[in-house]
């Protein structure tokens, strides 16, 4: 029974000192740096690229992206991210190859009617 009693009071130990969880759900995009500061806290790490500022919450796998001192994006883990640029990359390839088939198949409908009007020209001169 002490035993029991020792391990509860060293996990309620553990809560007590960790950190509370970050609420980065909350966070929306157009809301200022001090605005997610108020409900997330400090990043682990803080990276600047000209006029963006990157945060990430590695914890949270979470990292927003600010311009002009607003929320510009915020994405989720590395691999979401991942995801997320091989989804446009494959939109991006279907939309060009589309373009493509547009432009071939406008070209033969061309080809088409200027064979068309050779034919009827050749014809009309016989």
């Amino acid at each position: 029974m002490k035993a029991h009693l020792i391990t509860l009071m060293a996990i309620s130990a553990l809560f007590a000192c960790s950190r509370p969880a970050k609420d980065l759900a909350s966070v929306e995009i157009g809301m200022s740096k001090s605005q997610v500061q108020a409900i997330v806290g400090e990043p682990e790490k803080k990276d600047v690229i000209n006029k963006t500022e990157v945060w990430n919450f590695t914890d949270s796998s979470r990292t927003v992206v600010f311009r002009a001192d607003t929320v510009y994006a915020i994405m989720t883990s590395p691999q979401a991210r991942l995801d997320s640029m091989a989804s446009w990359v494959g939109k991006t390839n279907e939309k060009v190859k589309k373009g493509f088939g547009n432009i071939g198949d406008k070209i033969e409908n061309a080809a088409d009617k200027v064979e068309d009007k050779l034919d009827k020209d050749s014809t009309k001169t016989k």
